[in-house]
């Protein structure tokens, strides 16, 4: 609904001469608020933004066919929402909070929403209310009950349709970190696979009527097991494992040597890989399933073939890219230590 006082989260703009040549070279006619707003916005949010009068020109509630020139201050409001779970004292390791977005470190054996269960939207929606953010719990990526790490969650609607845009034109980087047994013979490839759901509703699988992923990795280390007794599983403080900046064929992600203790995993002396991961769709077990189709499970991912070894499965959202949307800027979020 209309409000009439700035809150921190709102945005506030004056509209420059660039902004009016760059509508104008789209446009080559007079510049109306709505199309000026579409080469920096997605459409549908600020569509539902306009409904509920949130957007303004100059203090005043605007439309889109309202006509603006250099000097004009834009102002959108944020809506105010109802929490839509029921809040519950979490302990939340945050790694990262904006006005727009909320990025925490997921530990394993917790759903992202579950129904019917304490999830962490519960912890999120506790957090919300306790700090006087009236929104609804928006979820940009998803992660397993026993996947941890960098869980984004959008505190707007505009906030979730602008980073949801990036996700789908590969802007936003999604990294993981995974350790897979046996030796996988390639140093890095691109695994591109249709996936669904399997007939026992269960499992996803690699199907050709499913829908394409990419999955692309590179190995940063190989574990022969009778050398692997360092690597503690609870800890990072004494290694850095951190995923480096790579370029897009992830020439030159960090493959510095470690070794692993085996007795983390009851690996009993097999080998395995550890790779870093970064995902470009978003297919529910999507990592899972391309590394089991190639014959690698995950680690203990007795789900998808792996060997039973008592511990959660070894797959972690270690890093999160994405350009900021109020300054443009590049961020990077890291998960660094185990949960």
């Amino acid at each position: 609904m209309a409000r009439k006082r700035h809150r921190p989260d709102d945005i506030l703009w004056t509209i420059s001469t660039s902004d009016i040549e760059t509508e104008q070279s789209i446009s080559k006619d007079i510049v109306t608020l709505g199309p000026l707003l579409d080469t920096k916005y997605p459409r549908k949010a600020m569509v539902k933004l306009f409904d509920e009068k949130l957007v303004h020109v100059n203090d005043h509630k605007a439309t889109p066919h309202v006509e603006v020139t250099v000097g004009d201050e834009i102002w959108i409001a944020m809506a105010k929402e109802k929490i839509d779970h029921e809040p519950i004292a979490m302990d939340l390791h945050i790694l990262y909070e904006d006005e727009d977005l909320l990025i925490l470190d997921k530990p394993a054996g917790l759903t992202v929403n579950s129904k019917g269960q304490v999830s962490l939207a519960n912890g999120v929606a506790h957090y919300f209310k306790e700090n006087g953010i009236k929104r609804k719990i928006r979820f940009l990526n998803r992660l397993d009950r026993d996947t941890t790490g960098c869980i984004v969650i959008a505190k707007s609607g505009l906030a979730q349709s602008l980073y949801q845009q990036q996700m789908d034109d590969n802007t936003f980087e999604k990294w993981y970190m995974a350790i897979v047994e046996g030796l996988v013979e390639s140093d890095s490839d691109s695994l591109v696979l249709p996936m669904d759901r399997s007939i026992d509703g269960i499992h996803y699988e690699v199907n050709s009527k499913g829908k394409e992923t990419r999955t692309d990795f590179t190995v940063l280390h190989r574990y022969p097991m009778e050398a692997v007794d360092n690597f503690v599983h609870n800890s990072y403080d004494t290694v850095d494992r951190s995923i480096k900046s790579v370029d897009i064929n992830m020439g030159s992600v960090d493959k510095q040597t470690r070794t692993v203790d085996n007795s983390v995993y009851n690996l009993e002396n097999r080998p395995c890989t550890e790779v870093a991961v970064r995902l470009y769709t978003g297919k529910t077990h999507q990592i899972r399933v391309a590394f089991s189709h190639m014959g690698h499970p995950l680690v203990g991912d007795t789900l998808y073939g792996a060997k039973r070894t008592g511990k959660p499965f070894a797959l972690r959202a270690m890093k999160v890219i994405f350009t900021h949307m109020r300054s443009g800027k590049r961020v990077t979020v890291e998960a660094k230590e185990m949960l």
